[in-house]
Parts: C-alpha cells; structure tokens; sequence
C-alpha cells in the first residue's frame, strides 16, 4: 500500500517555539496526523524534525511505500543529495532522516508550494496556537 505523508514546521521567531504537523493519507484518506509542540527550534530544523517524526511513525506502523511531500526546499533538496548541509545543527537531522529512508521500500521526498501543504500547515500552527 502507498502512503502519502504531508509534513511541516513553524516557528515563531525563528528560532522561537516550534511545532510539527504531519498528516498521512491513503487512498485520498487521512488515517494519522501528529500536531505537537517540539520547544526552540529554527523553521528549519523544525522542518526536519517534522519529517523525522513522520518516518519513525511509518516505520513502527509498517508503511513502508512513502511519497513525502514538503514545502520546505531547503529540507528536500538537502535530504535528496542535491543541496550540501551546511549548517552543524542540520547535519545530524539529516543522517537520522537518511538512516530511517534506508528501512523504507521505497521513499520520494518532494517539493510542493505552500498553499498545496495547507493540513500539515495547519496541524503545526494548531500545535503552535494551543
């Protein structure tokens, strides 16, 4: 079965206080989503962390078949091999985010707009907001 998993991450100052919103969907459903507070973090590293929560729930739950979608450039094109990291905070993120890939069957992390992100968008800003 294929996955489709929508993350993203806020902060508000940047860095500031941060969430995470995730939202999995299969068959145009979504079955999970994970809205949650992460503490100070950059709009970047709550990117990653967001992707990071979303492949550790993927692997417990068996969903091994993932198309990942993300508004942040930055993060796809670092975790594809495209974009060298530069930042030390990120590297790490980054080596855990291709540690659990390597488990997977298979993964796609793409790029989309914002405004196709609007649910995982959303569940970080509840998270934020609450």
């Amino acid at each position: 079965m294929k996955y489709k998993v929508f993350c993203d991450g806020a902060s508000r100052s940047n860095p500031g206080e941060a969430a995470i919103g995730v939202s999995i969907e299969t068959d145009g459903k979504e079955i999970h989503t994970i809205s949650k507070t992460i503490g100070v973090a950059s709009n970047n590293e709550a990117e990653y962390l967001a992707l990071d929560s979303a492949l550790e729930y993927c692997l417990k739950n068996d969903f091994m078949n993932l198309e990942i979608f993300l508004d942040s450039k930055l993060v796809v094109e670092q975790v594809n091999g495209n974009f060298k990291v530069k930042s030390n905070n990120l590297k790490p993120l980054r080596d855990k985010i291709l540690e659990h890939i390597e488990m997977l069957e298979f993964v796609s992390i793409n790029h989309i707009y914002r405004e196709n992100n609007k649910r995982a968008d959303e569940l970080a800003n509840l998270a934020l907001d609450s």
